[in-house]
């Protein structure tokens, strides 16, 4: 059964002339009240008439949505005419095929749909703005089907395994497994991923983007969905592409039956390795005693010359101006007079010309007087004067000991 609605469009329209039309188009939408099953076709058509002649086609809606698959069939729109109150109406139909993709209601929307016609009494082109009534189509599972994940309804579908390569596989080599399943009665995008994702580590796989191909005959859809994967050998041992079995309800005989692929047995070798032969043997033995020979050498020259260079290096530093400033820092910030005195002394001696110590020697006077003298006095304050002063001292920071040679000898 079908239902017709017609809508008589009353309300007020943009015109492009300001001609009083009172007469409006009259558009007809026809949709299946019958539940129509998931993947199988349902029809729907829009129909306008006008009481004149539409100077340009008028502009459908698509229909399409979520979970819909909408197809024109071949001469998707054509004229039409009807007796509307005694007179001839003209007009164009458009035809649409819906395919429900998920059970339950779906709801087409609120769609619009704009319709332009010459004015009855002044051949004017008149605009017509209008909107269509809800269209609601209810799919359905067949009970035997409800089980099914994924779900497929069709009446036709077969599965085919093609095999490039060999399957004793040394590492590095490659075999390609292509899957192709064929639909009939309904698209081959409700097909799912043909090959299951691997899992094995001695298989590293490659898949391609899935090929789908559909065809129309007379409002029924068919098609295929081809899967391919090439898998790349990482190791030695045993291992198979798994079977593969797919689950389907045939609508011609009302069961759900099963295609299935066999699983595929490869054999893996692991790289292979070159042979110890005597010539490699003298030659890790020759590298290895070489390595051995240096190693000896250097404990038992390299380490001493180390040592040795080491240690004069550390003696020069403590020979230095630099490391007599340290060790007049140090004592400062130890507040040992007795010893400040001594590294001054010693920094002056490694300096070839030291400057500003006068200020430094008149801060460890006061320092002095005030640690003998009999009266309490804080020195905190000329400790930390000192070591500010200390701060400040310049010298030619060269060893007395070591002149540079003079330019022109």
């Amino acid at each position: 059964m079908r239902r017709l609605l017609t809508l008589l469009l009353l309300l007020p329209c943009a015109a492009l002339s300001q001609g009083t039309a009172t007469i409006q188009p009259q558009i007809t939408v026809e949709a299946p009240t019958e539940d129509v099953i998931v993947g199988q076709s349902a029809m729907v058509r829009i129909k306008v008439l006008v009481p004149t002649f539409m100077p340009s086609p008028p502009v459908f809606p698509s229909l399409e949505q979520e979970n819909l698959l909408v197809r024109l069939p071949e001469r998707a729109s054509g004229p039409v005419s009807e007796s509307v109150s005694g007179e001839t109406w003209s007009g164009v139909q458009r035809s649409y095929r819906v395919y429900p993709l998920v059970a339950g209601q779906i709801d087409l929307g609120i769609a619009d749909m704009t319709v332009t016609f010459a004015d009855p009494e002044t051949n004017t082109p008149t605009q017509v703005s209008a909107q269509l009534s809800p269209i609601t189509i209810n799919a359905v599972v067949p009970e035997g089907a409800a089980s099914l994940n994924p779900l497929i309804i069709a009446t036709g579908f077969e599965l085919d395994q093609e095999i490039e390569g060999a399957t004793e596989m040394q590492a590095g080599d490659a075999i390609t497994r292509r899957l192709t399943a064929r639909i009939t009665g309904t698209s081959p995008i409700l097909v799912p991923e043909l090959i299951p994702e691997n899992q094995d580590t001695l298989l590293r796989s490659y898949p391609k983007e899935p090929r789908l191909t559909e065809t129309e005959d007379r409002g029924t859809l068919s098609g295929q969905r081809t899967d391919e994967v090439v898998y790349l050998a990482q190791g030695g041992g045993q291992t198979q592409l798994p079977p593969v079995s797919i689950q389907w309800y045939n609508l011609t005989t009302n069961a759900v039956e099963t295609v299935e692929v066999p699983g595929v047995d490869l054999a893996l070798t692991a790289p292979k390795t070159d042979p110890l032969t005597t010539d490699k043997l003298i030659e890790y033995a020759f590298w290895a005693g070489l390595a051995a020979f240096v190693t000896w050498a250097f404990m038992r020259w390299g380490t001493p010359r180390f040592r040795q260079w080491k240690d004069a290096r550390r003696q020069a530093f403590q020979a230095s101006p630099e490391y007599a400033l340290t060790q007049l820092r140090h004592a400062l910030q130890a507040h040992d007079l007795s010893g400040t005195y001594s590294a001054l002394e010693i920094w002056k001696l490694r300096c070839s010309d030291p400057q500003g110590y006068k200020a430094l020697e008149e801060q460890l006077e006061r320092i002095g007087a005030a640690r003998y003298s009999s009266e309490t006095i804080q020195v905190t304050s000329d400790w930390s004067a000192a070591i500010s002063t200390l701060n400040g001292l310049k010298g030619a920071h060269q060893d007395r000991t070591q002149p540079l040679p003079p330019l022109n000898p």
